[in-house]
């Protein structure tokens, strides 16, 4: 028998993602299972712990909660993708990462028919027990350290899978044309200053020379998380050390991609012992803040497409637009320095 804790839940859809759970666990070994709601993202999320052992677990249904979140990410073929890395890294024991778990027909991606979607389709991961960073931990520049070293890792590793053929989302010169062309009808729709677009469009235009520029190099694309917020790293109790989670929207990408989301989630005076946590374990140099910043730039651009068309989500893009187009945009078109700035 399901036991639910339901004072967690969003009253607007908590008897139907309990519902939703429910379907979903039928296809799993769970003995009276509880299921705690967490969000509704990207995904839909909830942990589930197992009753007789007591061992965690996430269960993720993949449907995002406004259309922008939508893409191959959410596709049978991206997210078998996605399991497909994370159990590469598991089982070559690069990373500690949130091993899935297979379903009763042995298969990593459960599809399932839900009352409200249709067609849907859920995964589970093992829990990683931690909290999430906070950057006031006691110990936070060891902490900041390992987690670039970790990212190096991941990097490094990337490599070896680059022969494997994932169908997931790509962040490259491609993306930042339909990154523009949404933010082109952001104006339309008064979403967003054109005076603002232009910036940006500047901004982006130098972003994209700097593609080219690391295209001509050797090691620099490949397999990156692509989604860096403190919510995103686990730091276990024990032992105090940083663990990355939720590889949803992980593609294809330049690895400073990597480097400007951590970046830009971290306080300026961390930036540098994650630069250099990083470089303890790649050719990393410092000559490449400047592509840092850009990338920085890339990654907040194309979080406005996420919202840009939720009407209800997308009331903060202008404001924020304006503050950044007047100050660090203007600067990194001036040529200055602006990665501690962010």
């Amino acid at each position: 028998m399901l036991q639910y804790i339901k004072d967690v839940l969003d009253l607007k859809e908590g008897s139907f993602v309990l519902i939703e759970a429910e379907k979903v666990l039928m296809h799993y070994s769970f003995i009276e299972p509880i299921i705690e709601f967490i969000r509704h993202n990207e995904n839909i999320t909830f942990k589930v712990t197992n009753k007789p052992d007591n061992r965690k677990y996430l269960l993720r249904i993949h449907k995002p909660i406004s259309d922008g979140f939508s893409g191959l990410q959410h596709t049978r073929d991206g997210l078998q993708s996605e399991m497909v890395f994370l159990r590469e890294i598991d089982q070559k024991n690069i990373l500690k990462v949130q091993r899935p778990v297979l379903n009763k027909e042995g298969e990593l991606v459960t599809e399932y028919i839900s009352d409200q979607f249709g067609t849907s389709y859920a995964t589970l991961l093992e829990w990683i027990e931690g909290s999430t960073l906070s950057q006031n931990e006691d110990n936070i520049d060891q902490i900041i350290y390992r987690l670039g070293e970790n990212l190096a890792s991941l990097h490094e590793f990337s490599q070896t899978l680059m022969p494997l053929e994932l169908h997931r989302p790509v962040y490259n010169a491609k993306r930042i044309d339909e990154t523009l062309t949404e933010l082109r009808q952001g104006t339309n729709n008064a979403i967003l200053n054109q005076e603002d677009y232009d910036v940006i469009n500047s901004v982006l235009s130098i972003v994209k020379e700097q593609l080219v520029e690391l295209d001509s190099r050797e090691n620099t694309w490949g397999y990156i998380h692509a989604d860096f917020q403190l919510g995103n790293v686990i730091v276990s109790e024990q032992n105090q050390y940083p663990f990355l989670i939720d590889y949803c929207l992980f593609g294809y990408g330049y690895y400073l991609f990597d480097l400007g989301s951590a970046s830009s989630m971290l306080k300026s005076e961390l930036r540098k012992t994650f630069l250099d946590g990083y470089a303890s374990k790649t050719s990393f140099s410092f000559d490449d803040i400047r592509y840092i910043e850009g990338q920085i730039f890339m990654d907040i651009f194309i979080s406005y497409v996420f919202f840009i068309n939720d009407s209800e989500k997308n009331g903060w893009i202008k404001e924020h637009a304006s503050k950044i187009c007047n100050t660090l945009c203007r600067d990194f078109l001036e040529g200055k320095e602006v990665y501690y700035a962010f």
